[in-house]
């Protein structure tokens, strides 16, 4: 079970200054230290048990499901989903940073891994390119402001540890380079330059 995500939640959900708010259907960026993060408001309402979980410290399966759900969901964007989903790895990455080393934070590094994976999933299946790039905006944010070091799968695919959500970033990064135009002028000019004329 994950500890107990104590006063500094309640206190960023709390706090006097506040955040700008982003209009509806929108990414709602990590808040600055001491700010309200004014535009999680909807996702506040989405997913109440997820938040309330959070700032129990009592987050479970059962709270993270329909958030999980939505987020993944390549039929639209979720938005909320994305927003709530990155706030919840923030916290968690500061609360294992804030327990130490020598902490058992088994439990954050197998959630935040699974959360990698469906960043990675939502970035993959999704064909809405402002989402995609909300996508991208989220796990970059992540990679900044939440290094904790978890399981991976190196450029090579081999087993590795990376930060946060250095992998997930390096993954978007090559999909970005196999299917956009900077993709397809590389392998134009490998079928160019190839030694072997038989290659596709």
């Amino acid at each position: 079970m994950i500890r107990r995500v104590a006063i500094a939640s309640l206190a960023l959900l709390a706090g006097p200054a506040l955040a700008a708010e982003p209009k509806p259907g929108s990414y709602c960026p990590l808040p600055a230290a001491g700010e309200v993060p004014q535009c999680l408001s909807g996702a506040q309402t989405a997913y109440a048990d997820f938040f309330s979980g959070l700032s129990d410290g009592e987050l479970t399966d059962a709270q993270t499901s329909q958030l999980e759900t939505d987020l993944a969901a390549a039929d639209h964007p979720s938005y909320d989903a994305l927003s709530a989903l990155t706030f919840g790895y923030y916290r968690l990455a500061q609360q294992a940073a804030e327990a130490g080393e020598d902490s058992d934070n088994a439990a954050i590094a197998a959630r935040l891994e699974h959360w990698n994976q469906l960043l990675a999933q939502t970035y993959e299946t999704h064909r809405d390119a402002p989402y995609r790039a909300a996508v991208r905006t989220a796990a970059g944010e992540l990679r900044e402001r939440a290094p904790v070091r978890l399981a991976c799968r190196d450029a090579d695919g081999h087993a590795a540890e990376c930060t946060s959500t250095e992998a997930v970033l390096r993954g978007m990064r090559d999909a970005r380079d196999r299917t956009g135009v900077r993709g397809a002028l590389a392998r134009l000019l490998e079928r160019f330059f190839a030694s072997d004329p038989e290659t596709p």
